[in-house]
């Protein structure tokens, strides 16, 4: 995979968590939480309606989520360029590192509350992440 595709490939998957945490967001408000409700009942299957609304609490939690997802999102963005990933080697690395750190933080976590989907999510996020940052790495590393 070349670099310019490696990196384009990243900034897709960075728009995408951005995206979510959008979505995410959008779920602190009953009138807006429609996408990420279908998502929470899709993750915990079957399809029931279940939840069919958050509680306040878990709105705040939306917000505070989705506020970190959008962050994280745009920063790995920023990251996501020619000059960052082939002048700064640690780049794509430490962004390697964080997802590992995500991921498995995340994965337990759902685990623990008994939402098995949400590691299916996880999964299909580390694969929009993994390939490309694996990629830059390698090229760096045989200097391609």
């Amino acid at each position: 995979m070349s670099m310019n595709t490696s990196i384009t490939w990243l900034r897709i998957a960075c728009v995408v968590t951005i995206v979510t945490g959008i979505l995410c967001g959008l779920a602190s408000h009953p009138a807006t939480a429609g996408a990420w409700l279908f998502l929470f009942d899709l993750l915990s299957w079957p399809l029931n309606g279940d939840p069919a609304f958050f509680a306040a609490d878990t709105r705040a939690v939306n917000a505070v989520l989705g506020g970190t997802m959008v962050g994280w999102g745009v920063l790995m963005y920023l990251l996501a360029t020619p000059a960052q990933m082939t002048h700064n080697p640690a780049v794509p690395r430490m962004m390697l590192v964080a997802l590992g750190a995500w991921f498995g933080v995340d994965s337990v976590g759902s685990l623990l509350a008994e939402l098995p989907g949400n590691i299916v999510l996880n999964v299909a996020f580390m694969g929009l992440f993994a390939p490309p940052l694996v990629a830059i790495q390698r090229r760096l590393r045989d200097g391609v």
